[in-house]
C-alpha cells in the first residue's frame, strides 16, 4: 500500500517537472529564432542602399520559417544605426501568459567614407 501512495505522489511530480522542461525548451527556442531574425533583419537593413521593407521581410521570412506566429517586425533607423525589433508567439503546450517573445538587434549603418 506505501508504494501506491508514493507513485500517486511523485507522478504529478514527475510529470510537472517533464513538462516544464518542455515549455522552458520551447520559450528558448522562440527567444532564439525571434533573436536571430532580428539579427539577420538588421543586417539586412545595414546594407548601403537597402529599403526597409527588405529586412522587414527577411525578419518575417526567418521567424515564421521557425515557427513563430504573429509575428511583428519594427524597423527605428538612424543616420548612423539600424535597429530591428521582432516579436512574435511562441508554440506552447500550455499558455500561461509567457508566449509572446520579443528580441532586438542593433547594426551600423553602411556608408561611404573618404580618407
Amino acid at each position: 500500500m506505501t508504494d501506491s501512495v508514493q507513485w500517486a505522489i511523485l507522478t504529478p511530480l514527475l510529470l510537472l517537472t517533464v513538462l516544464g522542461i518542455i515549455q522552458a525548451g520551447l520559450w528558448l527556442h522562440g527567444r532564439t529564432i525571434a533573436s536571430s531574425a532580428a539579427i539577420a533583419g538588421a543586417e539586412e537593413a545595414a546594407v548601403l542602399g537597402a529599403t526597409d521593407s527588405a529586412a522587414v521581410a527577411m525578419a518575417e521570412r526567418l521567424a515564421d520559417g521557425g515557427g513563430l506566429a504573429d509575428v511583428t517586425v519594427s524597423v527605428e533607423r538612424s543616420t548612423e544605426r539600424v535597429r530591428v525589433v521582432v516579436s512574435g508567439q511562441m508554440p506552447t503546450f500550455v499558455d500561461l501568459g509567457q508566449t509572446r517573445v520579443s528580441e532586438q538587434a542593433t547594426r551600423p549603418v553602411e556608408r561611404v567614407t573618404r580618407p
